[in-house]
């Protein structure tokens, strides 16, 4: 599904052109360097995004209905002022991983940080998890849950969270609380809904010790992704690993990227993830 749903048509001088849920996008992106290919129509896109002066701005209006068919569940889409659009579609080969495990997840505690509209809670929620579900934006909580609704999961075991993730995290400490599954995308930067400050190169490790201790004894799957220049996936799985100390289990980390049918690569953020028993 996710093919009929998402393709990367080129990339190049920091721009992007997509066609996602059947619209094509064309989007100013600091990650997408190089040249553009030749033989592309850049030039008739149905939306596209770039800055103008301090401000990220759209030509085009969104379509009411639309949306990204992931096939276990439907996100709605819409243009941002952040310069997104609702959906990572890299992050769709950890939405198949989860999918695919083997393991028995039913009944199993996730907690979902920087969870931003909802594809991963969504995706643990149809194998029959409990998901709090943590971001530190109103809009983007309620979006998450709009998300919920429309996929038929609105029943599910889903808290819905506003808040720091940090903050959350210490909090639930501090009540004792364990999780079995750990899920995290953490931004390069980010303020909480009472202005905290979050700087991924500062925080990361401070994160990944509390996420250690909050499923100590206990922890069952662990998802970690971002997308900051300078962090990659050795580097997370190292910082993981040393704090989590797993002792059987399977681990995998890996670049995140998106590619278009000529088989150019844009770097899409770096992952690791690690599940217990064979993955």
């Amino acid at each position: 599904m996710l093919n009929q749903q998402y393709e990367l048509l080129d990339f190049g001088h920091n721009e992007k052109l997509e066609c996602i849920g059947g619209v094509v996008v064309r989007r100013e992106t600091p990650s997408a360097p190089g040249g553009k290919a030749n033989g592309v129509d850049w030039e008739r896109p149905q939306l596209r995004g770039r800055v103008v002066g301090e401000k990220y701005t759209w030509d085009g209006i969104s379509p009411s209905d639309w949306c990204f068919d992931a096939g276990e569940f439907e996100l709605q889409l819409k243009a941002t002022p952040s310069g997104q659009v609702g959906v990572f579609p890299e992050q769709s080969v950890n939405w198949q991983w989860i999918k695919d495990c083997p393991a028995d997840l039913e009944g199993l505690k996730a907690i979902n940080l920087f969870g931003y509209t909802g594809a991963t809670t969504l995706s643990l929620a149809k194998r029959g998890v409990q998901v709090v579900h943590v971001d530190a934006a109103k809009s983007a909580v309620s979006w998450a849950r709009a998300n919920a609704q429309s996929s038929g999961l609105a029943d599910s075991p889903i808290r819905w969270m506003v808040e720091d993730a940090l903050t959350f995290v210490r909090r639930e400490l501090k009540r004792g609380n364990k999780y079995d599954i750990i899920v995290a995308d953490p931004p390069s930067f980010g303020r909480g809904p009472k202005g905290e400050r979050w700087k991924l190169q500062r925080d990361l490790c401070h994160l990944i010790e509390s996420l250690s201790e909050l499923s100590r004894g206990r922890c069952k799957m662990l998802l970690l992704s971002c997308h900051t220049p300078g962090i990659d996936h050795r580097q997370l799985r190292t910082e993981v690993e040393n704090q989590f100390q797993f002792q059987s289990g399977s681990g995998a980390s890996f670049a995140l990227e998106l590619r278009t049918k000529a088989n150019k690569s844009l770097p899409s953020g770096n992952c690791f993830r690690w599940v217990a028993g064979k993955s």
